[in-house]
């Protein structure tokens, strides 16, 4: 018989025998909702004194409607923190439609979104959207901050008709509908009247409810694929008026994830999908910390214990969009606007001291460009008639800043910089945009809070973000453009791609031997096979602020900041520049390890006194990236070939380590059946495997134990479905 056959029939006889089935249940609770921070603004109130742009503009609107009430929400968040996580934390949590030029993000550029016809959104663009002080000058864009609980003696059911008008299909005497079965059957009531008995139950606006299935279902004599009950055999008489769960890449899998969602809730009729869908709103946002439309689409608020990721869309302009149609139905009942509405409005720390402009039609680059015309003249400004600042040779190379979509004076511009600093313009073509031009590669960590710019020198460029203290970056060019406007400039390059300029001396290089800076910080990458949760504070109970993957890098700025619920908590940040606490583990820091302390090759790391490789990993691949290594087998006779087997050990550069290789719990050099029959026979609890650089050998998974997984990975690897990895 063939021996690979024999080979592949022990290991399912080995898999056989293995009687234990491991189930992993997970369980999600909902974090109970904190009493928020809020004060009601009276009209000439002081509370607002220190946030810029706001008083003003809500004396105007209580001047003109004094049976208002303006609810201050103080997020006791930092502006350039909130903005960082809107944007370059999570590229495409904000997207434009429709839009070019300083309106898309620089990183992510053409990069297509949900249908295709979404772009990610630029930093301007998120601060243009997010500044509230921008939709306070008019109650036009104002009811993006309407309080959306339910409030009695508010509401009517001819009110909510007038927001419905132009929704054919949702003005009937009687809702008629599609059954499961394909049958039409009627209901004794009016849209108008389910809108208003699901809102109340909910405990949300009945008002919002109606604006909402109206956005989402679009007005016109029928609903959207989504709620008309035929959208195809499969999904007959099931209906989501309110889009829950539509998302995905084209409008066939957002509508199908939508009808899938209503035909496991259950929303066989019309009454169901708009009562389940109320719930959903209200426990999902308005009863969660997000009673306006502004933070369903910006999770700002902390109260629920989250912020930024639960938003309702991605669509940056949304909240403002959205609230027009409702404030001209608000009108249709009371032309006046004299209800007594309530809004929420959210300040931030550190705001700007004026409103965030509108984004303008200029894309902003950091890009060096090469000259391919004989020559390219430099203008002062947009026009052939200005100042020559310079006249640029084919070959030179210089930095490119800006470009410009729409034409001025007959051209197309873009910005560059000289190579004394000064900035000019030239017309977009003659040229063509090539690599990076650097003159170093050096790991660096912000010390202090830096704008990060297009370009160097403080005029006439444009502020990409804020670093945060802390947050590491690579320096690919300094020493170039020193002392402009009064600052050494560093060239600089973040995690996701983003580049820009920087003053120099705010950053501290990091030690490539120790993987820290003078100052204390250290670079840790997480090893936790699970990822760890970033947290606002120290402790399991603490808001969420993301989740980091295995073997993300983070910049430890604080060891042992706390010690909560059995874990030793640590103070980092991102590097995307969020700052919180991760559960390092316990004095051994199981769940990070210091960059700088680790040797590294292709399939292997030092953890520790261990060296852990993966199946694969030879005596040759060990000595060839690491010189002068001397590996001994376990018995200490010195090997200079083939395999590498657990319980081996490598002497290098003054430390010793010993070997696990993951999946080789025999220790001889190889992942075979025996070690498959190894870990059986431990979970089984007939021999167990007790040498310690054998049990972490077995645990293939590192996850701190062996267990059914570790068995499978194993076996997977024998049968070559997939590899073991560290």
């Amino acid at each position: 018989m063939n021996l690979k056959l024999i080979k592949c029939i022990n290991i399912l006889l080995i898999i056989i025998l293995l009687t234990g089935i491991f189930i992993a249940t997970f369980l999600t609770n909902k974090v109970e909702a904190k009493e928020q921070n809020t004060k009601v603004y009276k009209k000439g109130s002081d509370i607002l004194d220190d946030y810029p742009g706001y008083s003003d503009l809500l004396d105007d609107l209580l001047e003109e409607h004094p049976n208002w009430t303006f609810t201050i929400l103080f997020t006791g968040l930092d502006w350039n923190t909130v903005i960082r996580n809107e944007t370059t934390v999570e590229h495409g949590r904000n997207l434009v439609q429709g839009k070019t030029g300083a309106w898309i993000c620089s990183v992510c550029g053409d990069k297509a979104y949900d249908n295709g016809s979404w772009r990610c959104a630029s930093t301007a663009t998120v601060e243009y959207y997010m500044d509230p002080r921008n939709s306070l000058y008019d109650e036009t864009y104002l009811f993006q901050f309407e309080n959306l609980k339910w409030s009695d003696n508010t509401y009517t059911i001819s009110g909510i008709e007038k927001i419905l008008d132009g929704c054919d299909y949702l003005l009937e005497d009687k809702i008629t509908y599609t059954n499961t079965k394909n049958k039409k059957e009627t209901i004794d009531k009016t849209y108008a009247e389910v809108i208003m008995e699901a809102a109340e139950k909910a405990g949300i606006s009945p008002y919002h409810l109606a604006s909402r299935i109206r956005q989402e279902q679009g007005t016109g004599s029928s609903a959207s694929a989504t709620a008309t009950g035929t959208y195809s055999d499969e999904y007959t008489g099931y209906y989501n008026f309110l889009n829950v769960n539509a998302s995905g890449n084209g409008s066939t899998t957002i509508i199908k994830n939508a009808l899938e969602y209503a035909k496991k809730q259950g929303w066989n009729t019309p009454v169901k999908a708009i009562e389940g869908g109320a719930e959903f709103l209200a426990k999902s946002y308005i009863q969660y910390g997000q009673n306006t439309l502004y933070l369903q689409k910006f999770d700002v608020d902390d109260s629920d214990g989250d912020l930024y990721w639960h938003q309702y869309q991605q669509n940056v302009a949304a909240a403002k969009t959205e609230c027009v149609d409702i404030m001209q139905s608000y009108k249709e009942i009371d032309e006046n606007l004299n209800l007594p509405f309530n809004f929420v409005i959210p300040v931030f720390e550190n705001m700007p001291e004026t409103k965030c402009a509108i984004p303008g039609t200029e894309s902003i680059v950091t890009q060096n460009i090469e000259i391919t015309d004989s020559s390219v003249v430099v203008y002062k400004s947009k026009d052939k008639s200005s100042t020559k600042l310079a006249t640029l040779k084919k070959g030179e190379k210089v930095l490119r800043i800006e470009i410009d979509d729409n034409k001025t004076n007959g051209y197309k511009w873009s910005k560059v910089v000289l190579s004394n600093g000064k900035k000019g313009y030239v017309i977009t073509e003659g040229f063509k945009v090539i690599a990076d031009v650097t003159n170093c590669n050096i790991e660096a960590v912000a010390i202090e809070p830096g704008n990060v710019r297009n370009g160097p020198g403080t005029s006439d460029t444009e502020v990409l973000l804020t670093l945060t203290e802390g947050q590491r970056v690579t320096i690919i060019e300094k020493g170039k453009y020193n002392n402009l406007d009064g600052y050494d400039w560093s060239r600089i390059v973040l995690a996701d791609g983003t580049q820009g300029y920087v003053v120099a001396r705010y950053l501290e290089e990091v030690d490539s031997n120790t993987g820290s800076t003078e100052s204390g910080a250290e670079i840790v990458k997480v090893v936790c096979n699970g990822g760890l949760t970033l947290r606002k504070e120290p402790g399991t109970s603490s808001s969420i602020l993301g989740y980091i993957d295995k073997g993300e890098y983070l910049t430890r700025i604080e060891k042992n900041s706390a010690n909560k619920n059995g874990y030793i908590w640590d103070k980092v940040v991102t590097d995307s520049g969020t700052t919180g606490y991760v559960a390092r583990g316990d004095d051994d820091e199981d769940y990070i390890q210091v960059v700088g302390s680790n040797v590294s090759g292709k399939g292997f790391e030092t953890s520790g006194s261990n060296l852990v490789c993966e199946p694969d990993v030879t005596v040759s691949n060990i000595t060839s990236k690491l010189s002068g290594a001397v590996v001994k087998d376990t018995k200490g006779k010195k090997v200079t070939s083939g395999n590498i087997g657990t319980g081996y050990t490598i002497e290098y550069d003054g430390e010793k380590y010993t070997v696990v290789k993951l999946g080789d719990t025999t220790g001889n050099g190889k992942v075979d059946s025996a070690d498959l029959l190894a870990i059986q026979r431990h979970l089984l609890g007939k021999v167990k495997i007790t040498d310690q650089y054998q049990l972490k050998a077995a645990d293939t998974t590192g996850n701190g134990k062996v267990d059914s997984a570790d068995l499978l990975a194993v076996q997977r690897e024998l049968l070559g479905k997939s590899n073991i990895s560290i």
